[in-house]
Parts: structure tokens; sequence; C-alpha cells
């Protein structure tokens, strides 16, 4: 049984952890005895307790745990996924967690949850994953889906659950903050996507004209790319887009200034990025192009057609 909430409060943070493809919380104070350790944080009084390759999480506690390289806390207005994984009886029930994503597994762990007791994964990376808990003792596997739009400026938490009738369940929850400049769309070739940073037109009166970000796939495969725009290193637009064959995008800039646009295809994990200055605004067209190839490589370039500008282009290709 799956359920998706809202909620109005904001959901309390999960223990901060070290960075790393996959981290595990506590390290403090651990003391080893033959094949088995303890581990004890003062502050969420977690204690966990490995044997036999199994990891003990004590009733009420919570272990943490961080997958990728929390590269969204660099770049971007999106904020890492997290899942938890808990036992809501009130018997201590063994299972098996185990995260994926295209079809390659990150993350797994064998768990015994006394009452209680919860395993929290935070997902640092963007992605599609697929986060699954399996409990053979009582024959049932939930397993859930984390897509990239699920990755927001809110805090965002998918919770499956041991539940008291031998079941499993899943919900997910999220904090409702605006989330105006992070947008997740799809584009096709007679459905383009398009967005407007900094009003809907440039005032007449200031002799300038916008800049379009012009992204199309020409390729024959559907691609998922993000678009991330920044002036003076701060983060102004955080674009998801799923482009179809002969897709467009189309993200406008109609105040003149100084922006880094950057734009990304997660299934080849290639970036290029393109520096736009304020004399570019002062063409009379003036766009960046940027294009999807067949190999989900990408190119790059400013086209600008001129009054004061000089006609060229600068053109910056990426390949795998």
């Amino acid at each position: 049984m799956k359920r998706r909430t809202v909620l109005a409060s904001a959901y309390v943070g999960l223990t901060a952890v070290a960075a790393g493809c996959i981290s595990q919380t506590p390290s403090s104070g651990a003391a080893e005895t033959g094949s088995e350790t303890a581990a004890t944080t003062s502050g969420d009084t977690q204690t966990e307790t490995e044997l036999s390759g199994e990891t003990l999480i004590e009733a009420g506690d919570t272990a943490a745990r961080v997958i990728g390289d929390e590269s969204l806390e660099e770049r971007g207005l999106r904020n890492a996924h997290h899942v938890a994984f808990g036992n809501r009886t009130g018997d201590t029930r063994h299972g098996a967690i185990t995260v994926s994503k295209a079809g390659e597994t990150v993350f797994e762990e064998a768990v015994a949850f006394e009452p209680s007791a919860t395993i929290a994964v935070s997902l640092t990376d963007l992605d599609t994953y697929t986060a699954r808990l399996t409990v053979p003792e009582l024959d049932a596997t939930e397993a859930v889906t984390i897509d990239p739009s699920q990755f927001t400026c809110n805090v965002t938490r998918t919770t499956v659950s041991i539940q008291d009738d031998s079941t499993l369940d899943s919900m997910s929850t999220s904090t409702r903050m605006a989330c105006p400049s992070v947008v997740t769309e799809r584009a096709s070739a007679d459905k383009p996507a398009s967005h407007t940073l900094g009003g809907n037109s440039t005032p007449v009166d200031t002799g300038k004209s916008s800049h379009t970000l012009m992204l199309q796939n020409s390729s024959n495969k559907t691609w998922t790319t993000r678009i991330l725009v920044e002036k003076d290193a701060t983060p102004l637009f955080d674009g998801i887009y799923t482009v179809e064959p002969e897709g467009t995008v189309a993200i406008t800039l109609s105040r003149s200034g100084g922006y880094s646009l950057s734009v990304g295809v997660l299934e080849t994990a290639l970036t290029v990025t393109q520096q736009v200055t304020p004399e570019d605004f002062d063409c009379d067209q003036s766009s960046t192009r940027a294009e999807i190839t067949a190999a989900g490589d990408l190119t790059i370039n400013i086209v600008s057609t001129l009054t004061a500008c000089d006609a060229g282009m600068n053109s910056t290709n990426e390949s795998s």
C-alpha cells in the first residue's frame, strides 16, 4: 500500500554525516570485541551492534546513512531526498535494505529493527533511485521509486515501514515551501517548455534586449536534463526537463547582467557551461544555443545578431 502526503509543518532534519559515497553514523565511542562492534553516540542516544553481518538498531534509535557525493549541496536549489526504513511494531524484525540506480545497487544493509527503530538514508545526488525493504520472516517486500522531481527546495522524505498487521507500507511527506525557481517539466516537439527569469519583459527604456537559452534535443532518444542559471555564484533557477526527440526548452533572461548557464544530461553525466555578459544584452537578438546529440553529448554556443554587438558565435563542445 502506498500513500503520498504533504505536511504543512517542517520535517526535522536528519543527523548530519560525513561526505562520501556511503557514510554511516554514529562512529564515536566504538568498542570492538571479536566479531562484534558496538557504537554509541550522545545526542541521539543511538546504539548499533553488528553481529554476523547484521546491524542491530535498538528500540527508538535512528541510524543515518548517506549515499552519494553530496553534489546537491554544491550547486542549485534542490535538496537531498531522505528515505526512512522503520519498524512500527512491538517486535524485533529482521530485514534487508537496498538502494539502486540504473539497475546497479549503490547501498545494501542487513538490519535487525527493534521496536520504533529506523535507518534514515539520505540521497545526496540527483538521479532516479529504487529503494527496497525486504522482510523474509513476513514474506513481504516494499519498493519505492524516487525520481528527480522529488528533489525540490523543500525537505522531502519517503518512509517505508513494517506495520502491526505484518505488512509493509510506504508514504512520502514534504514541507510546503514555494519553489517558483525549481521547475520539473517535460518538453516535446509539439509542446516546448519555457520559463522567464526577471519578469515577463525587459523595460523598453533600458535599450537592452533579453537573452534566451535554447536547449534542443536533436536525437531520437528522450534525455533527462538539468539547467542551472546562476548570477554572481548565486543560483537563480534549477530546472529538470525530460526532453523528448525534437523537444525544445527556452529559458529567457529578461534582465541584463552577467550569468552562468549550465546544461547537464543526467544519463551521461555530461555538463556544459556558458558565461553570458551584460554586453550580450546589447544585441538585437542574442541567445545561447545548446543541443543534445544522439550519443547524449552536448554542444553550447552564443549566437547574436547585432546593432551594437559584433555578430558571432562562441562555441563549447562536450563529449564522452
